[in-house]
């Protein structure tokens, strides 16, 4: 009975490491997959980083003429929000 026991659990080692080997392909098929489709988004995520020190500078530029003209700065800042509503507008009527 002993030696039936150690058999069976010998088999079902087997089966289990079999098992893990399949699901292994499969995921590193997967993972394959998935690289290629969000390598562009990646992309443009490592493009927008790499911005960011400009980001910070603009940021603080910003920030100081807004703090000395504050009419002009809200001004400014309605016209880019309409240009960036415009181009919006039209990137949905040509698509």
């Amino acid at each position: 009975m002993n030696k039936a026991w150690h058999h069976r659990q010998a088999l079902r080692k087997q089966q289990l490491l079999e098992e893990i080997r399949q699901q292994r392909q499969s995921l590193s098929a997967c993972s394959q997959q998935w690289m290629k489709l969000t390598q562009p988004y990646d992309k443009g995520w490592q493009a927008l980083l790499s911005f960011k020190p400009y980001a910070v500078i603009g940021s603080g530029i910003a920030l100081i003429y807004g703090l000395r003209h504050p009419k002009k700065l809200y001004r400014w800042s309605r016209q880019v929000i309409s240009f960036i509503s415009i181009i919006k507008i039209v990137r949905n009527a040509l698509s």
